[in-house]
């Protein structure tokens, strides 16, 4: 399946603008991994300038033109304000795309990644075809969890050795949703 999504395409909800990340949002993914734990759980490390994010920037673009990789920034849809990224990436198994997220800590705690991640498994269903939606969390990350339960998602394994982390491994656990689960869900 051929995906043509085009690079201004764009999800709203009530308080959410999901939009294709810009250089001009790097600063604000910047300000996000000043604070004290922020990346703990992701693989990639902080960054120190937006040069660092310049070449991950130009991956997702080419990753979205090719119908790959969705990563959306999470804006105010009035005033443009940031507040997170969200975004999927196609898997190895047909139909199967793995979630990711993150929201900016002053944001955290206020239902916009529940919102947008709503948003973001309906596109997935409807506009990707998936016919399963995948996440994993590192196992200290209660929110992330939380948000996922919320969104319909359901452990399906325990992974032991995620990734390295400074040298040490992070467990987490893989939830998932499948198509079938989401309709019954959202009475389609």
């Amino acid at each position: 399946m051929e995906l043509v999504i085009p690079l201004n395409f764009t999800i709203e909800t009530a308080r959410c603008r999901l939009r294709c990340p810009s250089i001009d949002d790097l600063p604000y993914v910047i300000s996000a991994t000043t604070y004290a734990g922020f990346n703990d759980g992701m693989q990639w490390e902080p960054p120190t300038n937006v040069d660092e994010f310049s070449e991950p920037l130009a991956e997702n673009l080419r990753g979205w033109e090719m119908g790959e990789l969705f990563t959306f920034t999470i804006a105010d849809p009035v005033s443009d304000r940031l507040i997170g990224r969200i975004g999927f990436r196609r898997t190895n198994r047909v139909g199967v795309w793995n979630l990711g997220f993150w929201t900016h800590p002053e944001d955290q705690g206020k239902g916009y990644m529940t919102e947008a991640a709503t948003a973001m498994i309906t596109f997935g269903f409807e506009r990707l075809g998936a016919t399963i939606i995948e996440a994993s969390y590192a196992l200290w990350n209660k929110a992330s969890r939380r948000t996922l339960e919320k969104v319909g998602m359901r452990l399906v394994r325990y992974i032991p050795h995620a990734f390295q982390k400074r040298g040490r491994w992070i467990e987490a656990n893989k939830m998932e949703i499948t198509k079938r689960e989401w309709e019954i869900r959202s009475n389609r």
